[in-house]
């Protein structure tokens, strides 16, 4: 038998996308950007997503701006353009942790009790970096910036969560929760969460969320820079030494609360 506790991040997040576009795109709109904001990017962007009338036509178009992508690719939605990183997330690394009622409420989704919450900050098994810079960076023999548009869709809601199973006769430990961590322009966002060294994967079925606003800007990335996930599998010594870091901390976490 067991039980389950839901983990959950906070209220306010978003869907954040970076994909690569045309180097006159980005050299094109990134000194309006800086000069005016992000605005007029944004309902130029809006424009192009018409799909019962010409770009042309709508409110905000810039006939002046070069195209997003090279010839022959054609733009459909700003969620689209997301080869490099595509992530819909709550903001920062704080959780929170809430036992699972045995049956889920009447609309289907898991029973919880908001004020018999647990709050706290995991630990961070590693992390990712996916920033941008202003300049294309060509100083180094291995420098590979390639132009982007980096696009954020500002929203307040549930951004799904994690229900793990917990033993009957053991209680929810927040301490031996393990998270990966991205970097971003935007903020810091989870990627992947283990409980007691099992990972679980995040459960999107009951999300809902309202838009606050859009985000967006060019720049530049540097593939140099980029940082993939750590692979337990090809990168077996910096996986094992992770968690033994995490063992230590576990460890002394526990030898704190126990005195």
């Amino acid at each position: 038998m067991s039980k389950q506790v839901y983990i959950r991040g906070s209220n306010y997040g978003g869907e954040m996308t970076i994909g690569e576009v045309t180097r006159e795109f980005v050299e094109y709109w990134q000194p309006i950007c800086k000069e005016e904001g992000d605005s007029r990017l944004i309902e130029h962007l809006m424009a192009l997503e018409a799909w019962d009338s010409d770009p042309e036509d709508e409110e905000g178009f810039d006939p002046d701006s070069p195209p997003v992508y090279e010839e022959g690719t054609h733009w459909n939605n700003w969620y689209e353009c997301d080869e490099l990183h595509h992530d819909s997330s709550s903001n920062g690394t704080e959780l929170m942790a809430f036992p699972l009622a045995e049956q889920p409420n009447e609309h289907g989704y898991p029973d919880y009790d908001w004020d018999n919450r647990i709050d706290f900050e995991p630990h961070h098994l590693y992390g990712r970096e996916m920033y941008t810079q202003d300049d294309e960076q060509t100083d180094h023999e291995d420098d590979n910036s390639i132009p982007v548009l980096v696009f954020y869709s500002s929203e307040k809601g549930d951004f799904g969560g994690w229900t793990i199973d917990i033993p009957d006769d053991e209680e929810f430990d927040p301490n031996k929760v393990a998270v990966s961590i991205v970097e971003t322009d935007h903020g810091e966002m989870v990627e992947r969460l283990w409980y007691d060294k099992k990972e679980y994967d995040c459960d999107y079925d009951w999300v809902d969320s309202r838009g606050k606003g859009y985000y967006a800007h060019v720049a530049w990335f540097n593939k140099r820079w980029e940082d993939p996930h750590v692979n337990e599998e090809t990168d077996k010594e910096t996986w094992d030494m992770l968690w033994e870091e995490y063992d230590d901390v576990l460890a002394e976490k526990q030898s704190v609360e126990s005195e």
